[in-house]
């Protein structure tokens, strides 16, 4: 329904009057009466806004919230109480309420409010639909339908249109940048710079030239003026990845920089504007670090505005199946392999198995078992890294890496003698299914640094510009 409204509450002329005051505005309203009726209604029709009496006469309306949010995740809820206290605010927001209403309400304000949750759900809607379609190209953006990933798609929503900090909270390989970026991407700032910064992958000597940058004669290297990763973000987004790993000191700027958005060069004693979102993660436990006065609580507040938190691969298993789906397709795609199934058995033990480094684990997981499949099934075996047994079965028993290749060159050949290939066309078009892949992956694993690929491959680097473009490799 558009532009629907349930108003659940005990109380019948509220009902009548809140109810009259939305249908002449143009809204659909549907009216429960207690905390069952309202579930009811959820379970048969979605709704954009959802005004909750905090007391109703079967249920307390702060605890109906989960149950509702997990049945209609991108409603926004509106609560409604008789008594307005701070109390009842932090309540509502620890519940992800949208907001909440005082009585006696005021109707004009009550419009207003309906108004801009209404906005907000539209916009919730249409960033989950961005954030999670496919790519023509079969790159996924986030997959999964468990209630888990509906959650932290409906933050995501919200973050993507607002503009606030955000702090993104996860294992390794749950998929923090990536979150990052697609909030970025669905922002207002989405034309404007995306910059990464690692944090803990930046010597402490020179993290706060590279995020403040410096001035001519600020160090002993410091030739000429050089803009830091938070002047090159300007107008647009900044992605502080493991924000945890900052020293104190530059912790302390940090603040500053979220207090009165101006930073400081190296070597300078004047300030600049910047005009900047900040989005952080962390796969520390920043209340532990804290404790530990290794992170300061008052960044950490500051940071916080509004939590993400990724769920490990191990607390949504039904996401799974779908997770290798999108893998086994791009990754035959992108390789120029065919369709290639899984059997019953090993998506089984895939979802029986911990994922202790989470998506990213599984990601590569089944670009290795593609890579060791001869086959048309990917097999428990084709996983043995994972599951900690040897390839076995009847055309890989004991086979070394050198066989285990030959075993699958063997395959590709035999398909292409048995399909139509051109005459003398053989040699190319193996090499090619070969040849790919091979530099995909070195270029994947020199993070793009085609010189210290050309090393690695043995090959000079104007080889591997022409091979790259051949392969339309970027």
């Amino acid at each position: 329904m558009s532009n629907s409204v349930l108003i659940a509450d005990d109380d019948h002329s509220l009902r009548l009057v809140l109810s009259a005051a939305l249908d002449k505005a143009g809204y659909h309203t549907v009216k429960a009466r207690s905390g069952k009726e309202a579930i009811d209604f959820v379970q048969k029709d979605e709704f954009d806004v959802i005004l909750l009496d905090i007391f109703l006469g079967d249920a307390d309306g702060l605890e109906l919230i989960e149950p509702i949010q997990k049945l209609n995740p991108t409603a926004a809820i509106i609560i409604i109480t008789g008594h307005g206290t701070t109390q009842t605010a932090i309540d509502a927001a620890k519940q992800r309420a949208y907001s909440y209403l005082t009585k006696p309400i005021d109707l004009k304000h009550l419009l207003d409010l309906v108004s801009r949750a209404a906005s907000a759900t539209s916009q919730t809607r249409n960033v989950k639909a961005a954030i999670t379609s496919i790519d023509a190209d079969g790159k996924g953006k986030m997959v999964g339908q468990s209630a888990a990933m509906q959650a932290v798609y409906q933050i995501i929503g919200r973050a993507a249109v607002s503009d606030e900090t955000v702090l993104i909270m996860g294992e390794s390989g749950t998929g923090k940048e990536l979150v990052a970026e697609l909030i970025h991407q669905n922002s207002p700032r989405s034309d404007n710079p995306f910059v990464v910064v690692d944090c803990s992958a930046i010597p402490p000597s020179l993290i706060e030239s590279t995020l403040f940058g410096h001035v001519k004669g600020a160090f002993t290297d410091a030739h000429t003026d050089r803009k830091g990763k938070f002047e090159q973000a300007d107008s647009g987004t900044i992605f502080l990845d493991e924000v945890g790993e900052l020293p104190i000191d530059v912790q302390m700027k940090l603040l500053r920089v979220l207090q009165e958005r101006k930073i400081e060069p190296v070597g300078s004693n004047e300030t600049r504007p910047v005009n900047v979102r900040i989005i952080a993660a962390t796969n520390r436990k920043l209340d532990t670090a804290i404790s530990q006065k290794t992170f300061r609580d008052d960044l950490y507040y500051r940071l916080n505005v509004v939590p993400i938190s990724l769920p490990p691969l191990r607390e949504r298993k039904e996401d799974i199946p779908e997770l290798i789906d999108l893998f086994t397709s791009r990754f035959a795609q992108e390789y120029q392999l065919p369709k290639i199934g899984i059997s019953a058995e090993t998506i089984k033990k895939l979802i029986e198995y911990e994922w202790p480094g989470n998506v990213r684990e599984l990601e590569n997981a089944i670009k290795r078992a593609l890579v060791m499949c001869s086959g048309q099934m990917l097999l428990t075996e084709h996983f043995s890294q994972i599951f900690d047994k040897p390839i076995s079965g009847s055309t890989t028993d004991n086979q070394n890496p050198n066989q285990q290749i030959h075993a699958l060159l063997q395959g590709e050949v035999e398909r292409y003698l048995e399909s139509d290939v051109d005459a003398g066309q053989l040699y190319a078009a193996i090499r090619s299914i070969f040849e790919k892949p091979l530099f995909k992956i070195v270029l994947e694993h020199t993070g793009g640094n085609r010189s210290k690929a050309s090393e690695i491959l043995g090959i000079n680097r104007n080889t591997l510009h022409t091979k790259l473009n051949e392969y339309d490799i970027k």
